[in-house]
């Protein structure tokens, strides 16, 4: 009985370390999904044009995002963490073979578009996430891509309307932006398997660098189709 209760405790107790966490990141979760590049696009008041600058960029970020999942991999403590990012990176693969598709209707072919100079700050959340595979907990870990992937989730449901809307795309050639999302049950739950007690002070404060560092891609590529970059 009393070891039953000290279970429900602690579960209780997780569930609202989550919680908090997720009231801690909701405004820089805000600020990325009603980002005024994600903003325009819906609008359809982004130029066309500069539409490329965005294709260039999120290529990198992605071809970036590879290292990423495999270190994950190998730094999950067992068979269930690696499986999960297995399943991760091939979703990756799906995504950035349907984005192409994107790239050519923008008039790139994927061999140029890496030939693109990333801007500074784009490269700053796939960076800072090889870091914390390599260097911070798996639940860090978990969490920080949780958050990325939610955000960058919402910000596809947007940009997908725009551009269907707005700008004449067909749904063959943005359906990479119309991926279904993630159900974060089963991330949450490898969460809270791995987050040690004591250790959410640490989870929420890279939960929040990882989402301060996506924000970096959006306001980098605003600031270039500007031609405020450089």
């Amino acid at each position: 009985m009393t070891q039953n209760r000290g279970r429900n405790y602690f579960n209780a107790a997780m569930r609202d370390e989550l919680e908090d966490l997720r009231r801690a990141v909701e405004p820089l979760f805000e600020r990325i999904a009603r980002h005024p590049l994600v903003r325009e696009i819906a609008e359809g008041r982004f130029p066309r044009e500069r539409l490329r600058i965005l294709a260039e960029q999120e290529y990198h970020y992605t071809l970036h995002i590879y290292d990423y999942f495999a270190l994950s991999v190998l730094q999950m403590p067992d068979r269930e963490g690696k499986e999960f990012f297995i399943e991760m990176a091939h979703r990756e693969v799906g995504y950035l073979a349907q984005y192409q598709h994107f790239l050519r209707a923008l008039g790139l072919e994927p061999e140029v578009a890496v030939r693109a100079e990333p801007l500074p700050g784009v490269l700053a959340a796939p960076n800072f996430l090889v870091h914390v595979a390599v260097s911070r907990t798996p639940a860090e870990n978990l969490a920080a891509f949780l958050f990325i992937e939610e955000v960058w989730s919402e910000v596809c449901r947007a940009l997908h309307a725009g551009f269907r809307a707005h700008y004449g795309f067909t749904e063959s050639e943005v359906q990479c932006f119309a991926l279904p999302p993630l159900d974060p049950a089963r991330e949450v739950a490898l969460i809270r398997k791995y987050a040690a007690e004591g250790a959410w002070e640490a989870i929420r404060r890279t939960a929040r660098l990882a989402l301060e560092y996506e924000a970096m891609f959006f306001d980098a590529v605003h600031a270039g189709s500007r031609g405020e970059g450089g």
